[in-house]
């Protein structure tokens, strides 16, 4: 699969998960004894070098840390879709404290909502990618890349969100899936309309000041940390900063190894909401709240190995960010590859089968 640089997720993902089986209730399993060593397994497997970042978790420590490549040593990366993740997060805080309820109309929080068909679309809608909003991929393309992203404002949640996502809308709420960044953009304007300081402030207020992320921001106008490669040439850039809450964050990773280890222990999250969260719907191919959940086999574990996978694919950089909640194990990967092919873990074979083996079965 060809990554294309700015890209921001998976276009095909209602088709991705057909093949997996649905995410098991299994009782917690101890991690192994051994330290998991994924660039040493991919090259077992005679996979491409990839070059960036590896990392392997628990609920509280970090297992392994492989660095390959130019950037491996990095300090910076964009987490690409992972920023919805996070947004999913946040939108989910707000319920457990009874400030939303995921069947909300936006109407209810958002004064901005410009009309009645835009106000009648839900939370749950937009973190699930059925709304039917307007879509930056359909804006024209320079050198296939779509206009949205080469714009060189920045204020996404209140120029963005109010003009082009919560323009007139593509389709009625619920009429199918289609990934779309405008989903999150639009989510993050109703989230932060009741904030002082909008959603940069919640996102500081609700993920990176209780968990201690001094990395975790927003891009800001044409900033690029990491120049990426396609087959030996640098990525053409994007204005990494016009994707908003939907895909410009960036962060260590870290920072983003404590994100999804306050996700496992239900510390950021309550364990009622997490469960809402991370229930992948089959009909939508396993898309669960900002995030992908399923259950499939993986080499040397016992039975489906239950996992929630965020994928992100920004200015070239490529991410993949899985938790296996029943393992207790985290894997965090970050490219600088943008042709680095990942495979499908549920295909049972390819890098990220590999990877996901390595580090929640060995």
């Amino acid at each position: 699969m060809r990554a294309l640089g700015w890209r921001d997720g998976c276009r095909a993902a209602a088709g991705l998960m057909v093949g997996v089986i649905a995410i098991s209730g299994a009782a917690l399993a101890q991690p192994a004894a051994t330290t998991p060593a994924p660039l040493a397994a991919l090259a077992r497997s005679g996979a491409p070098q990839l070059t960036g970042r590896i990392l392997v978790a628990d609920a509280t420590r970090i297992l392994s840390d492989e660095r390959a490549g130019a950037n491996g040593d990095a300090p910076l990366w964009p987490w690409g879709s992972v920023s919805k993740q996070v947004a999913a997060a946040i939108a989910m805080t707000a319920v457990d404290r009874g400030e939303l309820a995921l069947d909300d109309p936006i109407a209810k929080r958002w004064n901005a909502v410009p009309t009645p068909t835009i106000g009648a679309v839900t939370v749950r809608q937009l973190l699930r990618h059925t709304a039917g909003l307007a879509n930056p991929e359909d804006t024209p393309q320079t050198d296939g890349i779509p206009a949205f992203y080469l714009r060189r404002a920045v204020d996404a949640e209140r120029d963005d969100a109010v003009t082009f996502c919560a323009g007139p809308v593509k389709r009625p709420p619920e009429t199918r899936f289609e990934y779309n960044n405008c989903d999150t953009i639009v989510l993050a304007s109703v989230l932060g309309s009741a904030v002082r300081g909008g959603y940069e402030q919640l996102l500081a207020d609700r993920i990176a000041l209780p968990l201690g992320l001094k990395s975790l921001r927003l891009a800001k106008a044409n900033e690029r940390p990491i120049i990426a490669n396609a087959r030996g040439k640098a990525v053409a850039p994007v204005n990494l900063a016009t994707f908003g809450a939907a895909g410009a964050l960036l962060g260590t990773p870290e920072d983003l190894v404590r994100f999804d280890q306050a996700l496992l222990a239900r510390r950021l999250v309550s364990p009622a909401s997490t469960d809402v969260m991370w229930k992948g719907d089959p009909a939508i191919g396993y898309a669960a709240l900002g995030a992908w959940s399923f259950s499939a086999p993986l080499a040397d574990c016992q039975g489906a190995v239950a996992m929630v996978e965020r994928r992100g694919a920004v200015d070239g950089v490529q991410i993949r960010n899985i938790i296996a909640p029943d393992r207790g194990r985290i894997l965090v990967v970050f490219s600088d590859d943008a042709e680095f092919d990942f495979g499908e873990i549920w295909q049972g074979r390819g890098p990220s089968y590999t990877l996901a083996s390595e580090a929640f079965c060995r």
